[in-house]
Parts: C-alpha cells; structure tokens; sequence
C-alpha cells in the first residue's frame, strides 16, 4: 500500500530527508553503517523541535541531541524526522487534536497505539528500521503490540532519560521499535555497550493468570496458538501476581500524579521563559487534545499529596522485592504475556471503548497488562503473535527482571524466531 508521512505520523517536513537518507543507506560509497532513524518528538534532536506532540511546546528547534540520539548517531543512525504522539504522552491512542491521530498503517480505521503511535507506525509502514520512542505506562510496548512490530523497554535507568520531556522520573525510560529483535539487540548495546545475553536450553516462562483473563477472544486465541508453538523448547509456569499488583496498580497514579507536573512544569517553563508552577498552568489552558486538558486541570486542582506519594514509592519498593521473589521462587527466566487484552481500538476521538460488552476506559483497558513492569522497573520486549491475513496484529511480551536485559532480549530472539511467520511487519 502507498504510505504517505501523515499516515505514519511522522514530520511532514522530512519526507524528502527520508528518501535521501534511506539512498544513503544503500550506497556503498558512504559509511556502511548509516541508516534512517526516527525518533519520537518529545526527544532532543538537533535541529527539531522537541514539541512532545504540543502546539505549546512547538518553540523552535533543541541545540543539541538527547543522549540517547547521540548514541545513536554514532552507531550511524541519520535522523529523518520526529514523529507524532499523543499530546504530551499522556495517552495509549496517539490521537492527537494538534497534528491529528497516528493511524495503524495496516488499516486507517484503527489507532497505531500510543504514546509513541509514530515511531511504531514509522516502522510498521516500512518508512525506518528504526525508531526511538518512550514508556512510562506502556508507551512502547502497546503501539509495538497494535503495529506488529518489536518493541524494546528497557529496565528503568538503562538508558539514559536526559533531553527528554518525560512524566516519571522513576518509569520513565527511552524505547526502540524495530522490525526484528536482532536489531532491539544490536541498539541496545550501542547505548550501553552490552554484550549478548545467553538463554538456557529450556527456558522457563512465567504465564501470569491475572494478565491473561478477560481477553478479548482475537488476542485469547493468538496467545494460545502462539504458547501452543513454543512448546518443545520452552518450560510454561503459571503464576500469579497477586502479592504484587495491588502494590503496583495503587503506585502507578500516584507516582505520575506526583512527578509528571513537576517533569511537564519545568519544560513548559524552558519552552515558554516562566517559572515551573505559571508554565504548568499556561500548559494546562494549551493544550488542545481534551483528555490532555482533563488530565492536567484534575492534577492541577487535586494535587498528589507528599504522604500519597510516599505510600506509593513505599509500595514500589514492596512491589519490586516481591517480583524478585517470585522469579526465585519458580526460577523464570521471564514472564509471558498478552501486551494488551485487545487489538487495536478505531479512531474515533473517544476515551472510552467496548471491551467484553462492557463499556471500558481504554487507558485502563490497554495499561492493563504493561503498567505493573513499568512500576517494577522492568526490561520488556514484545513481539508479534502470528495472526490470520488481514487481522490485526497482536503483540507478546516478555518481561524480565529488572537490570536483566540482555537475557530477555535474547530469548525474545527465541521466541520471535519460532514465531517467525509473524515477525515480519505489513506495509
């Protein structure tokens, strides 16, 4: 299909960048190495403006690259542009009200998933091998998960969250999309310098049954099919969660409530020359997407209190011992399952969504799954599940322990190769 830089969400401006960028790619009279990157537009570019998906923000183009970038550059990536997100990254749909929704590039009926919907869909179209987005909740691993492609989360303060405009200091983390996990593996060392992981002869994956009830019946087949095709080199554990996520799902809110306004507040106050609390506000009244608006007036209004905010870093502290003892407990090497309980929700401006006949918030419906590991801290490399022709794609996480990453990425590259009829995403 013809895929046009709207579609995918990425800086119309570019376009032309990217074609030449691409030519130089395959020229073998320039570095082997270069290639197009992408990268998400709430992270520093030289030369781009870091709007993070706000009209507000829109201020000019950064002086310098987030680090992250930098390493990427000198691994030879090219930046061809930045791509659309949802407004300020608060959101799972990329339906953005300033510079319109990201689009699932394999039918533009549905939501490439957010908040990184356009690295993803960037990907996805076949516009870039690679693609840099963030995740505090998910925002990496659920547009991953709708485009078909490979998402990377690393563990919390793997990589580094300089020149970023970020909402969590203690989840938040740089991400990467891209078509295989060979090359998940291969970005990862550039940023850090690691080295391959080893997987044992048969690993054990833990199948948690909190994350896998109430599933919308594509993604309850997938799953299972999928499980079903790794059997023979894979040892399946059922386990559960429940010491864990009460920890996890009452820190999760706390802990953005808490950080985001003070994250968001000093970038408004870099991008608009006021101090934090009056940018905050300014922010507030600018922004045009209306579950943005919503979002920071009720944060404004009803702060996180300092006590709500100790009880919820109190419980992540809980919440990552008892992940660390259930690893013990059963020897996984990961956790298995569904990114998220559904596919892909239509574009259709709304917050809320029909789940199971039921009608569901679907920022609650798609960070069902991801936001405990995002508390936790943990690596995640989702994958796709093989999926009927036509049908929209369904993602497989994996997630590891915390600081683990270079295991989880290697038996991601397991997974994924028995998984392969799926591995390669549709444009």
């Amino acid at each position: 299909m013809s895929i046009s830089a709207p579609a995918i969400g990425l800086d119309t401006g570019i376009w032309t960048e990217l074609a030449d960028a691409a030519a130089l790619a395959r020229d073998s009279t320039h570095s082997p190495v270069a290639f197009p990157l992408a990268v998400k537009a709430n992270i520093g570019v030289r030369g781009f403006a870091r709007s993070a998906g706000c009209r507000l923000l829109d201020t000019g183009p950064e002086e310098a690259d987030a680090p992250v970038v930098a390493a990427f550059r000198a691994a030879g990536a090219v930046v061809v542009g930045t791509t659309n997100m949802h407004e300020l990254a608060l959101g799972v749909t990329s339906d953005n009200a300033s510079y319109g929704p990201v689009l699932l590039p394999l039918d533009g009926a549905f939501a490439a998933g957010g908040s990184s919907g356009g690295s993803a869909a960037s990907v996805a179209a076949g516009a870039v091998p690679f693609a840099l987005g963030t995740d505090t909740g998910g925002s990496v691993s659920i547009p991953a998960s709708h485009c078909g492609v490979v998402g990377f989360r690393p563990s919390t303060g793997r990589w580094p969250t300089a020149g970023l405009v970020g909402l969590s200091w203690t989840r938040d983390t740089p991400g990467v999309f891209t078509r295989d996990v060979g090359d998940a593996i291969r970005a990862d060392s550039w940023v850090t310098g690691s080295v391959a992981g080893v997987v044992r002869a048969r690993p054990r994956l833990g199948v948690p049954r909190e994350l896998v009830a109430d599933l919308d019946p594509r993604t309850a087949h997938a799953f299972s099919s999928g499980l079903a095709g790794l059997a023979g080199i894979v040892e399946l554990v059922e386990v559960s969660l429940a010491p864990i996520l009460p920890r996890t799902r009452a820190a999760e809110p706390a802990i953005v409530g808490w950080e985001s306004v003070r994250e968001l507040g000093l970038a408004a106050a870099r991008a608009l020359g006021l101090a934090p609390d009056r940018a905050l506000e300014a922010l507030s009244r600018g922004v045009e997407s209306t579950d943005v608006a919503a979002y920071l007036a009720a944060a404004i209004a009803r702060p996180v209190s300092a006590d709500q905010y100790a009880a919820a870093q109190s419980d992540t502290v809980a919440a990552r011992g008892l992940a660390d003892a259930l690893f013990a407990a059963h020897d996984l090497d990961a956790l298995v399952f569904p990114t998220t309980p559904a596919p892909a929700p239509r574009v259709d401006g709304r917050a809320e969504g029909e789940h199971l006949g039921r009608a569901t918030s679907l920022f609650d419906l798609y960070t069902r799954n991801t936001g405990q590991g995002t508390v936790l801290g943990c690596p995640m490399v989702t994958v796709p599940l093989p999926v009927d022709q036509g049908a929209l794609p369904i993602g497989l996480t994996l997630q590891g322990r915390r600081h683990d990453d270079a295991r989880v990425l290697a038996l991601a590259e397991v997974v994924s190769r028995r998984l392969a009829p799926a591995s390669t995403p549709t444009s």
